[in-house]
This record gives structure tokens, sequence and C-alpha cells, in this order.
């Protein structure tokens, strides 16, 4: 048995549940290895909005039952998952039940993981689960009892495994490769809109990956760099010499994320502006790294980076940071408010910012993901700073 698996089956024991139904996709890919995908474009509308892969975790055996659309049915092979119970979505050669189907595939598997049981405890995500799938559990278990599976999970993904590690390395790398492309559009000066950079970085991260990415966050140049309104770009702007920009990016790899955040000048040394405001976020990200050791709480790390701020005679504007893994935004984050304490295996980013606002023309953002070990943050991205304070 897989190790995240494994953490989770041992909470959702010591709490008394039988089984856990899993739509959030993070969730269902930190349990089975399958990376549900990201766009499920016509194949969802073809489902009727119905979840096209869940994830039944089955604490008598001991084992996940994937329930998925048969329209996923080669993926799911190619992912190894041979045995997955599928559900009919579409065909144009008869009628089709959708709705039905799903029904009579998922109480199937449920019967099964519940191992006799007609009154399981059943651990469900709230704010996931649709009311389609909670009725067809009532229907199969009228007296059961549904709770919350939420902070099973959360518990189970806190700390990160090896294969994880590996996972959010390997979305760094390609993360890495679209970051050293925007740097390598800024040192070459061309004709380009922040869409056409969007694109360019775009492509060097699918093909780092080998595949087509799954990516979001924003790109902005000039003066809207100024404004804290994520996201504010990518847009047909025509970039300009001179400009500063923020391109803060999150690809996802294999079902894990990466978070990095890059800043640059366009074709010219930095103004004294850019680089007061560059000097100030990469001091604070620098001591904020540097702080990072199991034991110290996020709360800490977010008031020694703040600290640096005020060297520069700048007022703290944003929160700081988070964890990542197969979400980009996980708990704990580093704000004022979180006194969580950081532990080794956890993989962080810390993301400080300043911004002039509307009176001004300049935003800086730098941001890179960090291994927690017993001897401090190991920096999993590898791409270079945007700007130099040698300029």
């Amino acid at each position: 048995m897989k190790i995240q698996l494994q953490k989770v089956i041992k909470i959702m024991k010591e709490k008394g549940m039988d089984l856990a139904v899993l739509t959030n996709p993070a969730n269902i890919r930190y349990v089975s290895d399958f990376d549900v995908p990201f766009w499920p474009a016509w194949m969802g509308d073809v489902s009727n909005g119905l979840p096209m892969v869940i994830a039944i975790i089955d604490v008598n055996q001991e084992k996940v039952h994937v329930v998925a659309s048969d329209l996923y049915k080669n993926k799911l092979v190619r992912a190894g998952l041979i045995n997955t119970a599928l559900w009919r979505s579409f065909t144009h050669l008869e009628k089709n039940d959708v709705e039905n189907n799903y029904e009579k595939v998922l109480m199937v598997v449920l019967d099964e993981a519940a191992a006799g049981k007609c009154k399981p405890v059943i651990g469900v995500e709230p704010n996931f689960t649709i009311m389609r799938t909670l009725a067809t559990i009532k229907k199969c278990f009228p007296e059961c009892t549904l709770e919350s599976a939420e902070q099973i999970l959360a518990a189970g993904r806190y700390l990160k495994s090896p294969e994880e590690i590996n996972g959010l390395s390997e979305a760094a790398r390609v993360a890495d490769a679209a970051q050293e492309k925007l740097c390598e559009i800024a040192q070459n000066e061309g004709n380009y809109t922040e869409m056409d950079i969007w694109f360019e970085v775009q492509k060097a991260a699918s093909h780092a990956a080998g595949v087509l990415t799954p990516f979001v966050g924003e790109l902005v140049t000039g003066p809207n760099t100024g404004l804290s309104d994520y996201p504010l770009g990518p847009t047909c702007r025509k970039v300009k010499k001179g400009d500063i920009a923020i391109m803060d990016i999150s690809p996802r790899v294999n079902g894990y994320w990466a978070d990095c955040s890059n800043s640059v000048v366009f074709w010219t040394k930095p103004d004294e502006e850019q680089l007061r405001y560059f000097e100030a976020v990469k001091d604070a990200y620098e001591a904020g790294a540097e702080a990072i050791y199991p034991g110290r709480t996020f709360r800490e790390i977010n008031c020694i980076m703040e600290r640096q701020y005020k060297k520069h005679e700048l007022t703290f504007c944003s929160y700081q940071g988070h964890q990542i893994g197969c979400s980009v935004n996980e708990l704990p984050r580093f704000t004022y408010v979180d006194d969580s304490i950081l532990e080794e295996h956890m993989v962080v980013c810390i993301e400080p910012q300043m911004y002039t606002g509307k009176a001004g023309k300049t935003g800086v953002r730098l941001e890179r993901m960090l291994h927690v070990t017993s001897n401090g943050a190991v920096a999993l991205n590898k791409f270079p700073w945007g700007i130099s304070l040698r300029d």
C-alpha cells in the first residue's frame, strides 16, 4: 500500500470511519495515483456535470476503489488502474441515461466497500460532494452516518512523502523552464505583447514536461505591476523597453503543482525605483528562506520577512506564502494569525511582494518552492531572479 493511502486509512480507523467517497481531484490524486484531467471539456458536458472520477477508500480491505466515466477508460489503463468500475457517459448508438448509469455503478462499489455493514460511517467532502452523489450514498445506505473527510485528507497530506517530494521537484523543474524563458525574452529585445510572452513560457513548460501542461497564473507588465490585483494579465498590452514585469505561474505535472514568481525588466537596466523594490523583496525572501527550520511557526517566518520591508522604509502589504502539494495553495500559510509549526518534509512557497499602488508604477513578487529539511530549507526551483542588484 502506498504511503499516502496508508496514512489516510490509519486516521480513518482512529476516527471510526468505514469508507470515504472522494471527488476532489487533489485528494483523488493523493490516494489513487490517478491525475484527474484538468479540462474535462466536452466529456464533462456529456456526463451532465457528474464527477468524472470518484475514489472510494475502503478501510476494511485497505484499498481504493475507483469509479469513473468510461470516457476515461484508456487514461485509467495507462495509469495502471485496470480494475476501475466504469459508468457510461455517452453513446451515439442508443438512448443513454447518464444519471442512472452513474448511480448503478456507484451503488455496486459502495456496497462492496461497506463489507456488509448496513450503517457504515462514510466520509465525504462537504465542499466538493454534489447532491447526486449524496443521494446515491443515502439510497445505498439509508441509515449511514455521513462525516467530513476533509480534515482526515488534510492531515494525511500535511507532510510530504518521498514520492510527493519527487513529484513536486519535477513540477518545479517544469516551472523553471518557463521562468528561464521569461528571463531570456527580457534579455533579448523584441516585439511582444503580454500574451505573446505568455504563450512562449507556456510552450517552454510543456516542452520541459513532454506533454501539454495545465498552466495558470499571471503575467503583468509596466505600470499595472504596481497594483496588487491578481490576476491583471496577460493582456494584449504591448511590452515596452524599461517595463518591469511580474510573472507568477503554477503548472501542474502528473497531479502535483508548482508555484513560483519572478520579476524582470525588459531590455535595459532597472531604474532606481525598480531596484529599490526588488532589493526589499529579495531581502525579505532571503531572510524568510534562511529562517525556515522545523519548530518555527509560519507566523514567525511571516514577521521575519516583514522586518526586511521596514529596513527599506516600505510597508507590508500582503500575505507571504503557503504550503503546496496536490493543490496549489495548501494550509498552513505565512500570515500573522497562523501559528502552525514548520515540520520536516513540508514543501512551502514563500512569496514576498511589494507594490507602489496607484500612485506608482512598480511591483515585485519573488517566489520559490522550498523543501523543509532538518537542516533548513532546500529550494526546489533553480531559476535565477530576473533582476540583479549588480545592474
